[in-house]
């Protein structure tokens, strides 16, 4: 299939195509952060890292320059790390009854290619539960797939969720009264089909708003791009602005309908109403415009064992959709020690 993105045309079957595509993406996104004019020190730390991130692989031709940023961990924090780098345990000598998976998620390259395994919040670790932390590998590749937001697992050891999912058992040693999965954006589809496929001891799942499903016949954003691609000859001036994230993800979801992956592992929501002892949460912000469809598309499906809720935050008039950290201070504590025993 061919598209047309940023004014190339790209061959969605070609991976040299894919890869000028997302070389392209990042370099507008270099000169866009270049081009902020911002005198606040976060923005400058920032401005910083990522210019040094991005001139680091344009020196060394390859970002596993950045394998000894992501391939550590705190270990005064946490301990039994896998073996391929993607999941570890909380250090502990209380016994706790509730357990939290956290699947964590960085945006892009700036995030991924600079964080630890163990880059988690406070918030998260303080709380009187177990902690089992789950990443996908950053150095993953090619691009047109990788970070699969865990739909094609967590590593090239662990590459399908139901091997992703067995490692996670070997690391839990006991019954707990709840244990949650607790996800955000591009994981809050896959939170949902990891649960069902442990189905046996996850009792609950909370995320943020995201990318809901990514199945290429249903995901919004593809939508959106397809009536677009196909519009009639009168409207062929029309531009078509998308998020990049955006365009990776309409590249990933061709990749998943390639490989034929499980819809449900795709489109995980559809299928809630058979699990009926899994509860799932999704909050998402009341001021996230480029991820509605998403929320909409969840919205539809009327599960007694789903429930939606707006969150009145935003970060600021152009951070609107990462509603994580207020979720983090304001909701966590409260939802993980007040979960009643059943639905």
């Amino acid at each position: 299939m061919k598209i047309k993105l940023l004014d190339l045309d790209i061959d969605l079957n070609n991976e040299i195509d894919l890869h000028f595509l997302h070389e392209k993406i990042l370099y507008i996104k270099y000169l866009n952060l270049r081009n902020i004019e911002s005198s606040d020190i976060y923005t400058k730390i920032y401005r910083k890292e990522v210019e040094e991130l991005w001139l680091e692989k344009a020196l060394t031709g390859s970002w596993h320059s950045n394998s000894k940023k992501v391939y550590r961990y705190d270990d005064d924090k946490y301990e039994n790390v896998s073996e391929d780098f993607t999941m570890c345990w909380k250090k502990t000598d209380k016994d706790f009854d509730k357990l939290i998976i956290n699947l964590t998620s960085y945006a892009g390259h700036d995030g991924r290619l600079t964080s630890s395994l163990t880059n988690v919040s406070d918030k998260i670790y303080n709380l009187d539960t177990d902690l089992l932390i789950v990443n996908e590998d950053p150095l993953r590749f090619p691009e047109s797939l990788y970070p699969s937001a865990m739909v094609l697992g967590c590593s090239d050891k662990n590459n399908t969720q139901e091997k992703m999912c067995n490692q996670i058992r070997e690391f839990i040693k006991k019954k707990y009264r709840h244990v949650i999965i607790y996800a955000d954006s591009k994981h809050a589809g896959s939170a949902v089909s990891i649960a069902y496929e442990l189905s046996d001891i996850v009792t609950n799942v909370l995320t943020t708003g995201g990318q809901t499903t990514y199945s290429w016949e249903h995901s919004p954003w593809i939508k959106s791009y397809m009536k677009w691609h196909n519009r009639p000859e009168h409207l062929k001036d029309q531009n078509l602005i998308m998020l990049d994230v955006a365009m990776m993800h309409l590249v990933k979801c061709w990749g998943f309908k390639k490989l034929d992956i499980n819809n449900k592992t795709l489109d995980p929501y559809r299928y809630l109403g058979g699990y009926p002892n899994i509860k799932v949460d999704y909050l998402y912000g009341k001021y996230d415009t480029d991820y509605s469809g998403f929320t909409d598309y969840v919205k539809q499906f009327d599960f007694e064992n789903l429930c939606v809720t707006e969150i009145d935050y935003k970060i600021s008039d152009h951070q609107n959709h990462n509603i994580r950290p207020y979720v983090d201070r304001k909701i966590l504590k409260d939802f993980i020690y007040n979960l009643p025993d059943s639905l």
